[in-house]
């Protein structure tokens, strides 16, 4: 029972960020989930809290971007009331957006800065536990397929890991999956990753 209440949630979770998805940073014009505004959702029953950030510390939530925020997350079927929070810590810096909103604002333009960030990364494989799996996903190419053995059987689900992936870690997942953290730091570093916790 409390297993299916747990997927349960993750759908909803699911539902909600791609609600969320449709909602634009009138400064921006790239979506708030793409720039990586969202930090977490919780839901209790019918109610759910969207934590979320801004991409300049201290800037208001103007009333525009709470009303469209409410509104699609109030579209998802089984939720009636959202409560928008807004949070500066961890402070909000480019390295949040998908490569996708990168693209859209011209920030991959220089090829050879990117190889170089490139060649960095694969020097050293680091899995933070505090990062969305997302980013771990889009970062390291055999990151979903680790965490499939390890039992997350449902990171394969096509759009999961561009919904519920940009708020869940994996210290998170495991908790949800009711997987051994332990099992999962061994796997990474039988692949040869650092992990930080």
């Amino acid at each position: 029972m409390e297993k299916i209440m747990k997927e349960e949630k993750i759908e909803l979770v699911d539902r909600i960020m791609t609600a969320l998805q449709k909602v634009i940073d009138p400064e921006l014009q790239v979506d708030i989930v793409n720039l990586g505004l969202i930090y977490g959702i919780n839901i209790e029953g019918k109610k759910a809290t969207v934590k979320m950030t801004l991409t300049i510390s201290g800037c208001p939530l103007s009333s525009y971007l709470q009303e469209q925020i409410q509104k699609a997350v109030l579209s998802v079927d089984g939720i009636n009331e959202c409560d928008v929070q807004l949070v500066w810590y961890p402070v909000w810096s480019p390295e949040r957006m998908t490569l996708a909103a990168k693209r859209q604002l011209g920030m991959l333009d220089n090829p050879g800065e990117k190889a170089e960030i490139d060649a960095t990364e694969q020097q050293q494989k680091i899995i933070d536990f505090s990062v969305p799996i997302k980013k771990l996903a889009d970062e390291y190419p055999d990151f979903v397929q680790i965490m499939y053995d390890c039992g997350f059987t449902r990171i394969k689900i096509p759009g999961l890991l561009n919904t519920v992936g940009r708020v869940m870690t994996i210290p998170l997942g495991a908790q949800a999956m009711k997987i051994d953290l332990n099992k999962i730091k061994q796997a990474f570093k039988q692949k040869g990753y650092k992990v930080i916790e």
